[in-house]
C-alpha cells in the first residue's frame, strides 16, 4: 500500500470521516467534550491540504489511513517545524496501526527532511492507544499533555479538600481576583515561572514570562480570570486562565470552555494545597461565568505539573515530538 497525496474532494470528506470516527471513540471515554461533526472536520483538512500536505492510504477504493502536517516558522523557540495537529491522522482499524502508518510515516518524513525542517510534533489523542504506541516505537516522545475535565465535577472534588485543608491554616489565607495593579508582582512571579521552565528536567529553550505591561494587558481584558493567593500579605502564587488559544487542543475548544494557562505557587509556601485551592477557587469563577468545562495544557517533562494536573484532569490528547 503506497501513500498518495490527498488533493480530491473525495478524499478529503473519508479523512474528516475517519477523523470523526477518532474523535468518537475519544468522547466515549471522556463524555464533557464538545460534540464534533464531520462539516467540522471537512473545512480543517480542506485548510490542510491547501497549506500542508496530507497524505492517504487506499485499499478497495477506501480511505484506511490519513496524516497531514503544516509547516510552523517557529516550533517551540527552536525555529521551523512541521506540525501534525490532534485531528489530521487517524486510521480505520486500529489492529492495522502498524501496517498503515508506516509508509505514511516515511513518506512525511522524506518530505520534511527535504524541506529542511529538523522536527516534526504530533498531536495525538488519548483513546488512540495503538496510534500513541506506534510513534512512540517509531522515535517520537510525549512533551505535551492537553487535558480537561467538567467545571461542575472537578468543583465537587476539589471542595472537600480545600475545605479540609482550611482547617489546618497557620497563616491568613487570601485568594482574589488580580487587578491592573497586580501586574509588577504578577510579572515577577511569572519571570520565577519561567525560569522553572527553562532549568532540569523540563529545559524548555527560550521560557520568559510575560512583561510588566503584557500584564497590564492582560488584566484589562473582560474574558481572563486571573486570581492571586496572599499568606499573611505575601504574594504566594497566582493562576490564570483564558478562552483557548490556537495553540490549545482543537478537540477541548468551545464558547463554554476555560483554559488554564498558567499556575505556579512560591517554593516557599509549598506543601499547603495552594495549587489545589488556586484551581478550587477558578473553577468556582468559571461556573459562575457560565463556563461548563475547564482544560490545561502542560509539559510532560515536568514531574511536578503532571503528577498535579492528571490528579485533577483526563488527557485529551498527547503532543509528541521527533527531532533529526
Amino acid at each position: 500500500m503506497a501513500p498518495f497525496l490527498i488533493t480530491d474532494q473525495k478524499s478529503i470528506k473519508e479523512a474528516a470521516e475517519l477523523a470523526i470516527l477518532s474523535i468518537e471513540r475519544l468522547c466515549k471515554t471522556l463524555p464533557f467534550l464538545p460534540e464534533r461533526r464531520t462539516e467540522d472536520l471537512l473545512c480543517r483538512i480542506e485548510w490542510m491540504v491547501r497549506e500542508g500536505r496530507v497524505y492517504g492510504i487506499e485499499k478497495a477504493g477506501r480511505l484506511e489511513a490519513f496524516l497531514g502536517w503544516f509547516t510552523l516558522d517557529d516550533y517551540r523557540n527552536l525555529g521551523r517545524g512541521a506540525l501534525t495537529p490532534d485531528w489530521c491522522s487517524a486510521v480505520r482499524d486500529e489492529s492495522q496501526t502498524t501496517a498503515l502508518i508506516a509508509p505514511l510515516v516515511r513518506r512525511l518524513l522524506t518530505d520534511i527532511v527535504a524541506e529542511g525542517l529538523g522536527v516534526h510534533a504530533i498531536g495525538i489523542p488519548s483513546s488512540s492507544s495503538t496510534l500513541l504506541e506506534e510513534f512512540s516505537l517509531l522515535g517520537w516522545g510525549r512533551i505535551v499533555a492537553d487535558a480537561s475535565h467538567s467545571a461542575e465535577e472537578l468543583h465537587t472534588r476539589l471542595s472537600a479538600l480545600c475545605e479540609s485543608e482550611a482547617e489546618k491554616d497557620s497563616g491568613t489565607l487570601v485568594i482574589r481576583s488580580a487587578g491592573v495593579s497586580d501586574a509588577e508582582a504578577l510579572c515577577a512571579i511569572d519571570t520565577k515561572l519561567a525560569q522553572h521552565i527553562g532549568q532540569p528536567p523540563i529545559l524548555m529553550s527560550g521560557a520568559h514570562g510575560s512583561t510588566i505591561e503584557e500584564w497590564r494587558q492582560w488584566l484589562s481584558r473582560n474574558d481572563q480570570i486571573t486570581l492571586i493567593a496572599e499568606i499573611d500579605g505575601v504574594l504566594a502564587g497566582f493562576i490564570r486562565a483564558d478562552p483557548p488559544h490556537l495553540d490549545v487542543s482543537y478537540l477541548v475548544h468551545g464558547d463554554d470552555t476555560l483554559a488554564i494557562c498558567g499556575l505556579f505557587v512560591e517554593p516557599a509556601f509549598r506543601g499547603r494545597k495552594l495549587g489545589a485551592r488556586l484551581l478550587d477557587a477558578l473553577v468556582k469563577a468559571a461556573i459562575e461565568a457560565s463556563y461548563s468545562r475547564i482544560s490545561v495544557d502542560f509539559e510532560t517533562m515536568n514531574p511536578e505539573a503532571r503528577v498535579f494536573w492528571l490528579t485533577w484532569f483526563k488527557p485529551v490528547s498527547w503532543s509528541l515530538e521527533r527531532r533529526f
